[in-house]
């Protein structure tokens, strides 16, 4: 069993050592491997971190819309007050979402919004945003036409 392992990993480190060779010589461009290219340039933060999309702030309102539950696009805010307003056309079923930090995963959903047909069909919900970053709706609850659209005071053309 013991050689088995020592076989196994000869041929990994060999295999390696032919790719690593392979790129050096310009016959494998180091663009197809990250890691490996930014081990070859001596780049050890690219190398063992993947690259954190930026997203911009958002600087006029947005707006999603979709038909079912799920998540939007990821869309930027910045610190300072947010302002969340939704339409919903369903029927009989609840409407419910929230923004949701992508930036921390473990952080609760903040402005909830709930609408509940056929008594309404619009509603709104505002709240703090403490940490700038990249949020995205997630709509939780729906079964039927619905847009959310986020804006931020001092938006052009937003509220402010």
């Amino acid at each position: 069993m013991l050689r088995m392992h020592s076989y196994v990993l000869g041929l990994a480190l060999l295999a390696l050592t032919v790719v690593v060779a392979l790129t050096v010589a310009g016959v494998i461009p180091a663009q197809r491997s990250s890691v490996l290219g930014a081990l070859l340039a001596g780049d050890s933060t690219t190398a063992l971190s993947a690259p954190t999309p930026t997203v911009t702030p958002i600087n006029r309102p947005i707006s999603f819309d979709g038909l079912r539950p799920g998540q939007t696009e990821a869309f930027g805010l910045r610190e300072g007050l947010v302002i969340v307003q939704a339409l919903y056309d369903g029927t009989v079923e609840p409407f419910s979402a929230s923004l949701m930090s992508l930036d921390d995963p473990n952080a609760d959903p903040i402005v909830p919004v709930s609408i509940i047909p056929p008594l309404s069909r619009e509603g709104g919900a505002s709240a703090q945003i403490t940490s700038a970053g990249r949020y995205a709706v997630n709509v939780e609850l729906a079964e039927g036409e619905w847009v959310v659209t986020i804006a931020q005071p001092g938006d052009a053309g937003g509220a402010g």
